[in-house]
């Protein structure tokens, strides 16, 4: 029975950090590495032998071909990390209905699914590292999808990660500030946009992994992603979201 691994959006900044972190591990027999490029998918092949890339697109049907595979290799699951996400920045009331139903879809949707996919295949030991937001902390105006699917995923990680103590299988919810990759908008209207507390997507993979190993529920790198956390415990919600609006609407057309 292969022993493997899964990471989706693995070819985004975040996922490429995942996969060479656990090319650095020798267990997994395969590194299944799902993303939709077939690009940048043919060029992970290049980090390490092991690497399977899966190309699918998960906010189509790319959860219906994770399933064939799983049931037609059998293997033996030891990680899955749920990396692929999506997100829109500006008013809600701008964003389009198959927006809306595209980030809800990525974001809760899918990994759901695939964990519930990946789990009868899952054995002591393994790991599932679901990758949220900081924003999951507080409502976040002009992140207001993006925010409240983060908040989904995490609460999703904590009960399930409890119910499966019993078969001491970890998950892990991962919630980091600002993170540096091509992702995120350099400028707006001429200038440069600045992230408070933004960190390394190698940061943020390693001690993801880090935490996981240690059978942590929580990871939260990075001290702004970790002020955050406590500011929005002790500050009103109100008050929260009116400093985080007067921060973003500079940016927000």
């Amino acid at each position: 029975m292969k022993k493997i691994a899964i990471i989706t959006g693995a070819t985004g900044g975040l996922g490429r950090e995942f996969v060479k972190r656990i090319c650095e591990d020798k267990e997994p027999d395969e590194i299944w590495a799902v993303g939709r490029n077939r690009e940048k998918m043919t060029a992970l092949v290049n980090i390490d032998e092991r690497i399977v890339p899966v190309e699918a697109d998960l906010a189509v049907n790319g959860t219906e071909i994770l399933r064939q595979l799983l049931s037609e290799n059998e293997p033996d699951v030891r990680m899955l990390i749920n990396n692929a996400g999506t997100a829109y920045m500006g008013h809600f009331d701008k964003m389009d209905p198959s927006q809306v139903e595209s980030i809800c879809r990525l974001n809760c949707s899918v990994p759901s699914v695939l964990m519930s996919y990946a789990l009868p295949y899952m054995h002591e030991g393994a790991k599932i590292i679901n990758i949220s937001s900081a924003s999951s902390f507080q409502p976040n105006p002009y992140l207001a999808m993006y925010s409240a699917s983060k908040v989904y995923l995490r609460n999703l990680s904590r009960a399930v990660g409890a119910e499966l103590k019993s078969r001491k299988i970890t998950v892990t919810c991962v919630c980091p500030g600002w993170i540096d990759t091509e992702m995120l908008p350099r400028e707006y209207d001429g200038k440069r946009i600045h992230y408070p507390g933004m960190i390394s997507a190698e940061s943020v993979a390693r001690k993801a992994l880090r935490d996981s190993s240690r059978g942590r529920s929580m990871s939260v790198p990075g001290f702004f992603a970790k002020y955050f956390r406590i500011y929005s415990k002790i500050t009103p919600t109100d008050i929260v979201m009116k400093q985080w609006m007067m921060i973003m609407k500079k940016h927000i057309s």
